[in-house]
């Protein structure tokens, strides 16, 4: 009986190809006489069921607009909330009598800085941007940026070869010498640091980013078919002075390598000072 009722269910919805050759002979004849005697009801049971499932997508998509709609109110009500609290912000900032901590005598800054209703602020008080207050360090007095890439394709490659970055498209505060591919900051602080080295397609190699002969990156760039860049990345804490480079890891090369220099890269920026 129970496979007498798959196939009823199955050839009512999905007709006769679907059950063809499944069941025997005598039993799909039997219900095919049924199904023929009962014709109006097996129609009414298919268009019930078409019925059924135009309702649940129809339910579906009334659902999915509802989230839409329930996001964007929730984010409307952020929005609101985030631009509430900054303009009170501000109004706590512009009422408070501020004293500069750093100064000995705790007076504030004789020097004119436009501030509501005329008062002179400490020069501190410039570092505040639209109700957030920046840490003192992080804005450098001494700002150093560079991004530098090579004038030409590079081949046979040495060992602990220094890749020699001699264009600089930024070079903020002259510490990035293009002679000698080497950065050296003038600022104690901490920076961030990006190399891209691009092989031709066949060939391998591994580079660092390289601080007074210590790695502080690795990269890898290689692919047996395309060309193939590698990038990292570092943050460091470096001192005045310090020797910043990028150089060929040891033998790890393939012989005959060739870097692609206008698609290769060395950067870096002064995140912020430090004492």
């Amino acid at each position: 009986m129970a496979v007498l009722h798959v196939f009823l269910v199955t050839l009512a919805v999905f007709g006769l190809d679907a059950v063809q050759g499944e069941i025997p002979n005598e039993i799909q004849q039997f219900v095919l006489g049924l199904l023929q005697k009962h014709d109006g009801e097996v129609m009414e049971l298919k268009q019930e069921i078409q019925s059924l499932r135009r309702e649940v997508s129809s339910l579906q998509r009334s659902y999915l607009k509802v989230l839409h709609e329930l996001d964007d109110y929730k984010q409307k009500n952020v929005e609101k909330e985030l631009v509430s609290m900054e303009t009170a912000t501000d109004n706590k900032i512009q009422k408070l009598d501020i004293k500069n901590p750093f100064s000995q005598n705790g007076t504030q800054s004789n020097t004119p800085h436009n501030a509501p209703g005329g008062k002179q602020l400490p020069h501190y008080a410039e570092r505040i941007r639209k109700g957030r207050l920046v840490p003192h360090n992080m804005i450098a007095n001494y700002p150093t940026a560079f991004s530098t890439s090579m004038s030409r394709d590079l081949s046979n490659i040495q060992n602990n070869q220094v890749l020699p970055f001699n264009i600089a498209t930024l070079n903020i505060g002259n510490a990035f010498d293009i002679t000698s591919g080497v950065f050296t900051p003038t600022t104690k602080g901490v920076y961030v640091l990006f190399s891209t080295i691009t092989t031709n397609p066949g060939k391998r190699l591994e580079a660092a980013i390289v601080r007074n002969g210590h790695w502080l990156c690795n990269l890898y760039a290689g692919d047996m078919t395309f060309f193939s860049p590698g990038s990292n990345m570092a943050v460091a804490a470096l001192e005045i002075g310090d020797k910043v480079l990028v150089r060929i890891h040891d033998k790890y090369h393939d012989d005959g390598v060739t870097i692609d220099g206008a698609f290769s890269s060395f950067s870096g920026f002064l995140l912020y000072e430090t004492d």
